[in-house]
């Protein structure tokens, strides 16, 4: 056990202090530095944006009222009430636009001219002119202005989410399904971005010292189980460390953040602590045995390298694997009863992309959920078990033939020492 240990410790330790691994953890964050800034910035600028000049050129001085008054998005030039006003302003570019209004037996018709910079708020001036509209129709109808305001008074839906599950009715949140769906989208992308990371370093490191035939050495002081669950259990350690680095930072993160307005807005709109749940739910069960899975396939092809430039060839079969569910996955989220998803949820190598679309989507029961579950664990163990039998068949195995020639010598030195160890038990 203590070898063990040793190679684990070795092949954590030059991962971890290699600047691939920097660039690596910092990459990610990076990028998600950026969109915050982005986020940040936008948000501020949207809030201290100066309101619009624009002039009204009206009959009615009731149109300026309404467009000038508190919390209205518009500065109104009060002084400028022609055409010819207006035209020179916007030369000298004092005024962003004007606004044309003609008023005709309680009907409104407005033009607005503007340089090509207030086309965002023709949504607002349509909807402040026709609550002025409505104003004037009910005066000539005889309404006091607290009737016209009962009588457009919006009317609010409150949504409610219910599924039938055995038989019985259960009303749920609308967050929880925005929750299931963010689990979804970061079990998905995570697995599929942790193994287009680590499926060349475990491939390297399993096929590190056999491309370097220096194996003999090795296998002399370490059994090749020793060695390939040593390699195995280190770059697991360097990926759990990878993750431990982003919960630090996303905790520090959040509690030097948490006092800004932008981040507060985001906090309002979703259930941290929900979030969080699902995330400790099913999500993680399908994060940690997808990353698992792939590691000790990925692990599997690097053993049937012979040397190190074999090694790109070799995983390339795991990065098409993974694409594929990765994109039966996002359809999995579009049409979740459609066949191809719900058969490859209970296909092992696609279940971690697909079976958390179809949980948010609520078109699985538990009970299926549970299968999925165990027959992914079972895959796995099943998938280590023969990864570390062809590893000790093909450990000196020097082939130029290819992955697919050396995995048949492999077999056939698989089968040869099965018979041999037979015969010396007979």
């Amino acid at each position: 056990m203590s070898k063990f240990w040793i190679i684990t410790k070795e092949v954590y330790k030059k991962n971890v202090k290699s600047f691939g691994f920097l660039i690596m953890v910092l990459s990610p964050l990076i990028v998600a530095g950026i969109a915050i800034a982005i986020g940040y910035f936008t948000s501020q600028e949207a809030e201290n944006a100066e309101a619009p000049t624009i002039a009204v050129i009206s009959e009615s001085p009731g149109i300026q009222e309404v467009l000038n008054q508190e919390g209205s998005p518009f500065d109104v030039q009060v002084d400028i009430t022609t055409q010819e006003a207006a035209e020179e302003a916007l030369v000298d570019e004092s005024l962003d636009g004007y606004l044309t209004v003609d008023e005709s037996a309680g009907s409104i018709q407005a033009r607005l001219s503007h340089t090509d910079s207030l086309t965002d708020y023709v949504p607002l001036l349509n909807e402040q002119l026709a609550t002025y509209q409505a104003m004037l129709r009910a005066s000539e109808l005889g309404l006091s202005q607290e009737e016209v305001m009962s009588l457009s008074e919006p009317v609010e839906v409150e949504e409610s989410i219910i599924t039938v599950e055995d038989g019985m009715l259960t009303t749920e949140e609308n967050n929880d399904t925005f929750v299931q769906e963010f689990g979804a989208y970061f079990v998905c992308i995570g697995i599929f971005i942790f193994i287009m990371t680590y499926a060349s370093i475990i491939a390297e490191e399993v096929a590190n010292e056999k491309g370097t035939r220096i194996m003999e050495v090795i296998l002399s002081s370490a059994t090749a189980g020793n060695h390939f669950f040593g390699k195995l259990a280190g770059v697991i350690l360097v990926i759990l460390t990878q993750i431990a680095v982003y919960v630090v930072v996303g905790v520090i993160g959040y509690f030097f953040a948490k006092d800004i307005a932008f981040v507060q807005e985001i906090i309002r709109s979703i259930d941290i602590w929900d979030v969080i749940q699902q995330l400790l739910g099913y999500t993680i069960i399908f994060f940690i045995t997808g990353v698992l899975m792939y590691v000790i396939l990925a692990a599997f092809f690097g053993s049937l390298a012979s040397k190190m430039e074999d090694v790109n060839k070799a995983v390339t079969p795991i990065v098409m694997i993974a694409l594929a569910g990765f994109y039966v996955g996002l359809f999995a989220f579009i049409s979740p009863e459609n066949i191809l998803p719900v058969v490859f949820s209970y296909i092992p190598l696609f279940t971690p992309f697909v079976m958390p679309f179809r949980i948010a989507s609520e078109t699985v029961g538990t009970l299926e959920i549970w299968i999925s579950i165990i027959g992914t664990v079972a895959f796995t163990v099943v998938l280590t078990a023969v990864s570390l039998a062809f590893y000790r068949a093909n450990v000196l195995i020097y082939s130029d033939s290819g992955i697919i020639g050396t995995m048949k010598r492999s077999y056939a030195v698989m089968k040869s020492n099965r018979k041999a160890k037979k015969m010396n038990k007979a």
